[in-house]
């Protein structure tokens, strides 16, 4: 894997990379073609981009092929090309695999970089979207120190309580960071930023991004849904676990089924203007509450579409 991976750091990028990217994608349709690099960027898989992307010239795809986690150079290349979007791009810049301590740790760690283009907003807005890296670069370094703490604190718990060498070295916990650009439509920027950590069991942290890049603001569920939007949601919301319920008796909400008295006071009875969301493909807001707040913990994340009267 090390000699593998210093093969690919070595490729070099043609000097005639932008000349070769601009003439074959002039023939492409500009939203067919960011439907494809969007669905290339949430995969780790190359083959499921060329699938999808067959129409795209075969220079585009070998260049695509090379990677942009493995230059700046081609990253930066390939974000200057008008298919990602008109007022922002979403990149993986920094992209590593290692084992520490047992911990085995996978990261893909991504940055918006705003398109400069016709109509542009001035430079001083861009500090909307630095300030909103620099928080998906804390959070990730943030969680990688937690998960390396926890699991040197069940180490040392592990061997004080007579647990051997030959015990442990069967012990690793599997760290990986992930996101996915849920939604991208004109200034409209949805962003799931995914952090889990799998050992004894599995924790999961979500963060979600719905942004508004040409305000520099965040999308609030009142600009999605309207002045009502606590009542339209709530409504929805109830209806669907009844729904669930009543279809599938492997569904269980607390407060909603026969279940113990105390886990009743978790029960849904409305969501607030901090209620997390992301926006689908469609453009629906889709309500999501983390494991355990409303739902056993084997439900997982909740996620409730609500649908948008246009």
């Amino acid at each position: 894997m090390k000699r593998s991976r210093e093969i690919y750091d070595r490729i070099e990028i043609p000097k005639e990379l932008s000349e070769r990217v601009n003439g074959a994608i002039a023939s492409v349709d500009r939203r067919q073609a960011e439907k494809k690099y969007r669905t290339y960027a949430g995969k780790r898989n190359i083959k499921v981009f060329i699938r999808t992307a067959g129409k795209i010239a075969a220079a585009f795809l070998i260049c695509l092929t090379v990677g942009v986690n493995g230059s700046q150079v081609l990253a930066e290349e390939l974000g200057s090309l008008p298919v990602i979007g008109t007022l922002a791009r979403v990149l993986t810049v920094r992209s590593f695999e290692e084992l520490e301590s047992s911990v085995d740790l996978t990261a893909q760690i991504p940055e918006i970089q705003q398109t400069l283009q016709s109509g542009a907003a001035e430079a001083g807005d861009s500090a909307y979207i630095e300030d909103i890296n620099a928080e998906i670069e804390g959070l990730v370094e943030e969680f990688i120190a937690k998960a390396k703490q926890d699991m040197a604190d069940y180490k040392e718990a592990f061997f004080a309580t007579g647990g051997t060498e030959e015990e442990w070295a069967d012990r690793t916990m599997d760290v990986q960071v992930t996101y996915e650009v849920k939604y991208q439509e004109g200034a409209y920027l949805s962003l799931v930023l995914h952090a889990d950590e799998c050992w004894l069991a599995a924790y999961q942290e979500n963060h979600y991004y719905n942004l508004n890049l040409e305000e520099h603001r965040d999308i609030t569920l009142e600009d999605l849904l309207g002045a009502d939007y606590i009542e339209v949601c709530n409504e929805s919301i109830i209806r669907q676990i009844k729904e669930q319920i009543s279809e599938d008796e492997n569904k269980i909400y607390f407060g909603y089924d026969n279940l113990e008295e105390e886990l009743t006071e978790s029960k849904f009875t409305s969501i607030t203007p901090d209620t997390a969301f992301y926006i689908n493909e469609q453009g629906n807001p889709v309500i999501c509450f983390p494991k355990y707040e409303i739902a056993p913990g084997y439900m997982g994340v909740c996620e409730f579409e609500i649908l948008r009267n246009y």
